[in-house]
């Protein structure tokens, strides 16, 4: 139900009362009637910082086009409960499913659209192959490789160890521009490829990506398991990395794509 801008955001836990998960409820701004939800991944550690007025000014936007939207908190991020160490991509995937019945249950609607930006977009590709109610996706920027972004994680640790003068030293570090880098969950990032996922029922999905080889890659993987899928190479820079004044960005170009596209998918 339209609430005309007053209450549109309603800040909440929900999930296991043990193990609560922090929530934002987005509700429609219009009278557009939508058959689907949308629940957005958000991705981890720093670039969670970096991206989040982005993510924040998405479901404000979806919200004005009629979707009920949910962003939530991983467990052991944000205000989540749990501690850094606890995160793994194992409890993770169960955070997106509670994600996924709660915004459900929510809306009062029977499907979703999971929005998905780097690691998040893994995890969220990787939910929907597991779920009969995902009707679309949207992979921002999608971690493909789990190897590939590990290595860009520790290479940015270095770089940062460096410009503080700390000698580098040959091992894995332990956190990534002060947040945890566990052993669990390296061990699951350096196994996590998601072109060994085949995909579901969900036929529609939308791809954004910096990288133009990777778009490729995602795009043929989707089309080669029946997927309508349409990619765009996006002119916009990469939000999750540090700005030189410490802005965080908001791009217009993949924020209006991914609301127009959506759109279209549950018109």
């Amino acid at each position: 139900m339209p609430v005309n801008g007053q209450n549109a955001v309603l800040p909440f836990y929900f999930g296991a009362p043990d193990n609560q998960l922090f929530g934002c409820y987005h509700e429609p701004q219009c009278t557009t009637t939508r058959n689907c939800a949308v629940v957005i991944c958000q991705p981890m550690g720093h670039e969670y910082i970096y991206c989040h007025r982005a993510l924040r000014q998405l479901a404000t936007k979806l919200g004005e086009a009629g979707f009920p939207v949910l962003r939530f908190d991983f467990y052991g991020c944000g205000d989540s409960a749990g501690e850094t160490d606890d995160g793994t991509l194992t409890r993770w995937l169960e955070d997106v499913s509670a994600a996924v019945a709660e915004v459900k249950a929510r809306a009062g609607l029977a499907q979703v659209c999971l929005i998905g930006l780097r690691l998040g977009a893994a995890l969220a590709f990787t939910a929907a192959a597991q779920r009969t109610d995902v009707g679309s996706l949207v992979l921002w920027d999608a971690v493909v490789h789990g190897r590939t972004y590990l290595a860009e994680l520790i290479q940015l640790q270095n770089e940062a160890s460096r410009r503080r003068g700390h000698r580098q030293r040959n091992t894995i570090p332990t956190e990534i521009c002060g947040f945890s880098l566990s052993g669990a969950l390296r061990e699951e990032l350096e196994q996590l490829n998601v072109l060994f996922v085949s995909l579901n029922s969900c036929a529609r999905i939308l791809i954004l990506q910096s990288d133009d080889s990777t778009e490729c890659v995602l795009k043929r993987h989707f089309i080669d398991h029946g997927a309508d899928v349409e990619s765009h190479q996006m002119k916009a820079p990469r939000l999750w990395q540090p700005t030189i004044d410490g802005n965080l960005l908001v791009p217009n170009q993949p924020l209006r794509t991914i609301v127009a596209w959506t759109s279209r998918a549950h018109a």
